[in-house]
């Protein structure tokens, strides 16, 4: 293991595209440690990684959100935000908040969620007088709630390697992202009363009736998939099938927005995130070997153990080290290298398997928004021509924020459990 973690950590630090450091450590590990004849079963190994009926879900989600967006409904959620939320101090920066809410149950994205919404509000908000940086910041910290409203393809990774119900954290993920919600507009509300930003026009009834009845067809996409799952009409992997032909006919048909151009970016866009994605969970079947082999995750347990048997004391160092993973890693590589390890620690400490889901992807999702990684902290930067340390720094008090509820969902399980309880037999 001394190999596989040198290797990982040095050309991590040399900045080489994580998929090739995943593999270059696993050939390293099997090079190191004599065992040639397990190199001629990586290629079997890769393939069963990605051969899988859930894993199916990812693209075809992927490519709901991409015809979603690509038909442009990102102006109706956004619309329909404002008409809401926009009356209040600081309307705009709620709709931020509200919208990316909204968005999150079409494209599952954090990075999409920031990088269309955010090309549209920031440019507004500093047109209403908005600090820029604070701006981004909000933008960024907003999009973190995208992930955890079906369809979230960082729970359906997570699902499909620990062996949980996706129906069930597809659930589980909706109050958390509402408390996330909640917490933001509380101190976007008393910051624009502080900094004395402006609220938009109340609407008129007849521009509240349009919006409600534009954004009803975008609305009905999360539900039909949390209810087809719900009455058992389809399978999760079914229902990504069916969001995708939905978002097909939507945007096209519906709306008339979509064109032969759109829908071929839409697809090359879903074809090029997919490909990235699946090579990773193929290399994950090879580190899941590994680590199974070196009784990996019977070593993490016990050495938690060996400092303290106090489960709060467990969960606290699972999140530090997490949190630290996230401000280096992404989603996918961060969930493919713990998961084995975490799956192990939950038992350990007795946190049902959904609420682990939830407080996993939830902490890996502040790494969105913390240096060095933080990819949405740099697309929100790019979109305000903001430099990123400053954006982090009006982040901080948001990122708070982020913490709290990260620490109701580790320690407080009804918050994450009650919804798939009742909705999930």
């Amino acid at each position: 293991m001394i190999a596989l973690f040198v290797t990982f950590v040095v050309l991590l630090a040399t900045g080489a595209p994580v998929v090739f450091v995943i593999g270059v450590s696993m050939f390293a590990y099997f090079v190191w440690t004599g065992q040639y004849m397990f190199l001629l079963t990586v290629p079997q190994r890769m393939f069963a990684g990605g051969d899988s009926f859930v894993l199916l879900a990812i693209p075809l989600f992927i490519l709901a959100g991409n015809l979603m967006e690509a038909g442009g409904l990102t102006h109706r959620l956004l619309r329909f935000a404002k008409v809401c939320v926009g009356r209040f101090s600081g309307g705009v920066s709620l709709t931020a908040i509200w919208g990316s809410m909204l968005f999150g149950g079409v494209s599952g994205s954090a990075a999409a969620d920031a990088a269309a919404l955010g090309s549209v509000l920031i440019p507004e908000m500093k047109r209403e007088g908005y600090d820029t940086n604070y701006a981004a910041a909000l933008m960024s910290m907003s999009s973190l709630a995208a992930p955890l409203i079906p369809p979230s393809i960082a729970l359906v990774i997570f699902g499909a390697l620990s062996q949980t119900s996706i129906a069930r954290l597809f659930i589980a993920g909706i109050v958390p992202a509402f408390l996330l919600a909640i917490g933001l507009s509380i101190y976007a509300v008393w910051i624009a009363k502080k900094r004395d930003y402006p609220r938009a026009a109340p609407p008129t009834w007849q521009e509240f009736v349009s919006a409600c009845w534009e954004v009803i067809p975008v609305m009905l996409l999360p539900i039909i998939i949390v209810g087809g799952i719900r009455g058992g009409v389809f399978t999760p992997t079914e229902a990504a099938a069916v969001a995708a032909l939905y978002a097909l006919l939507v945007a096209g048909l519906l709306y008339r927005t979509l064109n032969l151009e759109r829908i071929r970016s839409a697809l090359l866009n879903t074809a090029m995130l997919t490909a990235a994605i699946f090579t990773l969970v193929a290399m994950a079947n090879i580190a899941s070997f590994i680590f199974a082999m070196e009784r990996l995750p019977q070593t993490v347990v016990a050495a938690l153990y060996s400092i303290s048997e106090n489960p709060i004391f467990v969960l606290i160092m699972v999140n530090i080290v997490l949190l630290f993973l996230g401000t280096v890693l992404e989603a996918t590589p961060t969930l493919i290298l713990t998961v084995p390890a975490l799956v192990g620690i939950g038992q350990a400490v007795g946190m049902d398997q959904v609420q682990l889901g939830v407080m996993v992807v939830f902490n890996i999702l502040i790494g969105f928004i913390t240096p060095p990684v933080g990819l949405c902290l740099f697309i929100v930067s790019n979109i305000a021509k903001a430099r990123v340390d400053q954006v982090a720094w009006h982040a901080l008090p948001m990122i708070g924020i982020a913490l709290i509820v990260l620490m109701i969902i580790t320690f407080v399980p009804p918050v994450t459990l009650f919804l798939p309880e009742i909705l999930v037999k």
